[in-house]
């Protein structure tokens, strides 16, 4: 901000607040949890996401921030989430709305943004100034004239509707009577929706565990989820397949300096189970989970002996990137 020499105490915290809120936005939808106009971060997202403010330079009206955790402490998520603010910021600040869209395809998720970055334009004819860079030399990501017109478009009452919304729940209970599962999504009202019966015994093998849901919801007059009309896929934030920590290829043994974890994907109206690691060239299909671990065990001896036993030209960009990940992940154990 920039007014002379300093700026009024209730605009910085106007957009500390506006800061605040978008990183709130950006960790929800990290953490699979659905956004309504009542937006309630979870105790994790308030943990895990949180705008840090620094002690300006002697003489600075310049109030440097990060984005961590409440305690300071920078993680993965932390730094994904900061990514994403600066280019989310860049995208309002470039006034292209086809840029704001490859940034944040998901047309809720950026109406909820815009009306959180709001915040940071003052007041027109007010002669402040909010300006946001990634550093402290460097052009500027964000500044609010430039951004205005492009907030502007999503100055509207509602948000839209929901086409698509993924969720993030632990699967509370099973009916099995009327094939009906409970997912309770942190704080939020628990949601109950049919399940097939195809997939009751590999849902057994969640209870209690949590899952992410992605499909077409049903909302509540309030704009909160209560269900789901209709299923795309749900993914396993917690595997219950043993991870895989060797295989074989060619009557030799292979290990890993790192387990791989198998969260699987389940294609709910196809009935079908999957795992993808494109890293590592893997992608297994089946329709019986119990398969799905000798599957992916098959793949690596598959992708072993055709990428990372391969002359590098004989392969082309992705396929060498594919064998580069192999040879920094596995390695003989005879």
């Amino acid at each position: 901000m920039q007014r002379l020499h300093g700026a009024p105490a209730e605009a910085v915290i106007a957009s500390l607040n506006a800061l605040q809120r978008m990183i709130y936005i950006i960790g929800m939808r990290a953490e699979g949890r659905a956004l309504s106009e009542r937006l309630k971060p979870t105790i994790k997202v308030k943990r895990e996401y949180a705008v840090v403010c620094r002690a300006p330079r002697k003489g600075s009206h310049i109030q440097p921030f990060s984005v961590a955790s409440q305690t300071g402490e920078m993680s993965g998520a932390s730094f994904a989430a900061r990514e994403k603010l600066l280019a989310t910021l860049r995208a309002f600040d470039s006034g292209e709305e086809a840029r704001l869209e490859a940034v944040v395809p998901n047309a809720r998720e950026r109406w909820f943004l815009a009306k959180a970055a709001t915040g940071l334009l003052p007041p027109e004819g007010s002669g402040l100034e909010v300006m946001i860079r990634a550093g402290s030399r460097g052009p500027f990501a964000f500044k609010a004239d430039r951004a205005r017109n492009l907030l502007s478009a999503y100055d509207t009452p509602r948000p839209p509707a929901i086409d698509e919304e993924t969720v993030a729940g632990k699967l509370r209970a099973i009916d099995y009577q009327q094939t009906i599962m409970t997912i309770k999504p942190g704080s939020d009202p628990a949601l109950r929706m049919d399940y097939p019966l195809q997939l009751e015994n590999w849902l057994q093998t969640n209870v209690r565990k949590r899952l992410k849901i992605s499909g077409r919801p049903k909302v509540n007059a309030r704009g909160d989820i209560s269900s789901f009309d209709e299923i795309y896929n749900v993914v396993e934030l917690e595997p219950h397949l043993q991870p895989i920590d060797r295989f074989t290829s060619g009557g030799k043994r292979f290990g890993t300096n790192r387990p791989i974890t198998l969260p699987i994907t389940v294609y709910w109206a196809d009935r079908l189970f999957c795992f993808v690691d494109h890293r590592l060239g893997v992608d297994v299909v089946v329709d019986d989970v119990s398969t799905l671990r000798d599957g992916v065990l098959s793949e690596l001896d598959l992708v072993w002996r055709q990428y990372a036993q391969a002359q590098d030209d004989e392969l082309d960009e992705e396929a060498l990137e594919v064998k580069r990940h192999l040879l920094s992940r596995f390695g003989p154990l005879d």
